[in-house]
């Protein structure tokens, strides 16, 4: 659910309006009460229950969301939408902060009711924290890896990276071809990149890495050119080195060694430049790409954690929260 100041006021101006509404009510009713009965109105009281109970009907509510995320009840058409789901969600959960607070009168009570206000306190609080997580992440990540791709997809597609910097290599530098047996590359034909490293005449057209093979189209499979289109290969120790001791490592896997940060990038491919022949310089900025995309997965890789842990607390105290619920009603009517 996003919230910027371009769309805050079209998608959330009546849930902020009808939660400052029901909020002002619930005060006002509070200090009627208390005016009336001379101190302030507990959870036992009329006032209290009646609170009481509507905030446990919104908790009910915010748990029901883990049912509406399920396969089954996602598309369910008599359910709301998703988008009026989750702003539902989110207004409702913070309107549940004043009236657990009316309902207390100021006071945690027993063991039990101080445990339940801690969990409550976390589940709001980490609630907001991944509100914010969920817009700001995203927006990050537009600048940070504009490679992304399916989070699913990261490790496979470092192993075409892999098998990509193998075959330029291999088709610049000669030698036995080695390449990794259980990764297909298939690309379509638009979208192999390799003869701008290795051809100056291609290099404006063909000299950059358009985006991660795609599956579509129509596929082939990569193979070498015809030994009459390519120019003669280069031998070079130095970047046959590389490629296997930092480079393919580093794509199949993504664990930093030599490579992994943007800055550690910069100066392992300008000193691999300084010692391979000026030919082979186009192949070393393919590599130097190659890697800088696997670079931009591993980012997105660590931000997709942040994105989701929270949720490691929130969905479990939620959940714990309702059995608190369940057990404070019961300590209620039973001692009350």
């Amino acid at each position: 659910m996003l919230i910027d100041a371009r769309n805050f006021w079209k998608l959330h101006s009546r849930w902020l309006v009808g939660t400052l509404i029901a909020t002002a009510l619930a005060a006002a009713v509070t200090a009627w009460a208390g005016m009336r009965g001379g101190r302030w109105p507990g959870g036992g009281s009329a006032t209290g229950l009646l609170l009481g109970a509507l905030a446990g009907v919104i908790f009910v509510f915010e748990v029901a969301l883990v049912l509406k995320k399920t396969t089954r009840f996602r598309t369910v058409r008599w359910m709301l939408p998703a988008q009026t789901w989750m702003k539902a969600h989110i207004w409702l959960g913070l309107l549940t902060v004043p009236l657990v607070v009316l309902h207390s009168g100021g006071s945690f009570g027993g063991t039990l009711t101080t445990i339940f206000v801690i969990v409550f306190s976390i589940v709001i609080a980490s609630g907001i924290w991944g509100l914010a997580l969920q817009n700001l992440l995203p927006k990050l990540m537009v600048d940070a890896a504009p490679a992304e791709t399916v989070y699913s997809q990261i490790d496979r597609v470092g192993r075409q990276y892999a098998t990509e910097a193998q075959r330029l290599v291999l088709l610049a530098c000669g030698g036995e071809e080695d390449l990794p047996m259980h990764e297909a590359a298939l690309v379509t034909m638009e979208e192999s990149p390799g003869i701008g490293a290795l051809d100056p005449s291609h290099r404006g057209q063909e000299g950059h890495i358009r985006g991660a093979p795609r599956n579509v189209g129509i596929q082939i499979k990569r193979s070498p050119h015809p030994a009459s289109d390519l120019p003669e290969a280069i031998p070079s120790p130095a970047i046959q080195a590389a490629l296997v001791r930092d480079i393919r490592p580093f794509l199949e896997t993504g664990e930093r060694g030599m490579l992994g940060s943007r800055q550690r990038n910069q100066w392992y491919f300008d000193d691999l430049r300084l010692r391979v022949a000026p030919e082979l310089r186009g192949l070393v900025d393919q590599l130097d790409e190659l890697c800088e995309r696997r670079r931009q997965l591993n980012v997105q890789r660590r931000m997709h954690f942040w994105l989701h842990n929270w949720l490691w607390l929130h969905l479990p105290l939620s959940i714990g929260l309702m059995v608190l619920l369940v057990g404070h009603v019961i300590t209620a009517l039973r001692f009350d």
